[in-house]
């Protein structure tokens, strides 16, 4: 077994590994370059044999950049006579387009699941497909984690009382009951919201109470944050003592960070899926309106999914249950 990053994940693969080596003793990471054309064409090079090798590869799909490497990626090693290709995708790009919600468009996650397949993509590890159904576009063996013990341990370490978990919308509600299994005292509410088109809130309301309630939203993605923003000043406006908003993809588009620190959420918790832009970066935030909030008002926690990937890994190679293993909701 060999363990490979791509461009975007370099920083998740090392967390990885550095687990899988506290589990086995052993090191599995692997070399791979990935050399640059000055056009931008990408050509990935193995500077190791894998040969009759399980390669896992690490690689956050969230452009288009970082598929068309994947797909590079998988084909050298399927050409260097590798015995099988796993992508771990923490987040799975092109995941919401799951079905044809406009007249003529496109359904964006099954046409990706249909290219990693033809270039020789064996198994995919991932995390919270927005529509977990999509898991059914796959014709080979699809892992689908559950996001919520990323962070489940974080909630419970915090010690927080008079607890409501609150579904952000309809699709969401599943994910949120699972989360508030792990909480047997707190109670359950729901937000129904109707968008008018993407990104944009048309009315909300609240389904459930949650006066005097310590308030977390529970949903797979933060994007822009302006749902969030809007449900927090729902939920203050009905009673709550504090809004906590949990997303396992830290999407954070458009102006998503300052939507945050000019909101009422106490706290915005995100897995590391998708790397966090530093905000220091400035050449890097074009586009996505990183807002630099005083430190004071530190509202932003990264908590790493690591952990359930590299013990997912370690059950497959050792063939146990994953779910004794990582023990899932």
């Amino acid at each position: 077994m060999k363990i490979f990053s791509g461009t975007t994940s370099k920083e998740l693969t090392k967390k990885i590994h550095d687990k899988l080596q506290k589990l086995s003793g052993e090191s599995f990471i692997g070399k791979l370059k990935i050399d640059k054309f000055l056009d931008g064409e990408t050509l990935p090079i193995f500077e190791e044999s894998v040969r009759n090798e399980d390669v896992f590869f690490v690689q956050t799909t969230n452009t288009s950049d970082s598929i068309v490497e994947t797909l590079l990626v998988i084909d050298a090693a399927k050409r260097a006579g590798c015995k099988s290709f796993t992508l771990i995708a923490p987040y799975q790009g092109y995941s919401r387009q799951d079905k044809n919600d406009h007249l003529r468009s496109s359904i964006g996650s099954k046409m990706l699941a249909g290219i990693l397949e033809s270039t020789g993509m064996t198994s995919l590890i991932s995390i919270d497909f927005h529509a977990p159904q999509a898991q059914a576009f796959y014709n080979v063996p699809v892992i689908h984690l559950n996001g919520n013990k990323i962070f489940i341990d974080y909630i419970k370490n915090n010690k927080i009382e008079d607890l409501t978990i609150v579904a952000p919308d309809q699709g969401a509600v599943r994910r949120a009951s699972d989360f508030c299994k792990a909480f047997p005292d707190a109670t359950f509410a729901m937000i129904n919201k109707k968008r008018i088109k993407p990104n944009e809130i048309h009315s909300m309301e609240l389904v459930g109470e949650v006066s005097g309630k310590n308030v977390v939203i529970v949903d797979d993605m933060a994007d822009t944050l302006g749902t969030m923003k809007k449900a927090a000043e729902l939920l203050m406006e009905k009673g709550a003592k504090s809004v906590r908003c949990i997303a396992t993809h830290g999407i954070l588009s458009g102006k998503a960070i300052e939507n945050l620190y000019s909101s009422q959420i106490t706290e915005l918790l995100v897995s590391d899926s998708i790397p966090f832009i530093n905000e220091k970066d400035s050449s890097r935030n074009e586009g996505r309106g990183i807002y630099q909030g005083p430190p004071e008002q530190t509202k932003f926690k990264v908590i790493s999914c690591a952990d359930i990937i590299a013990k997912t890994i370690w059950s497959l190679t050792n063939k146990k249950s994953i779910h004794e293993e990582i023990n899932v909701i």
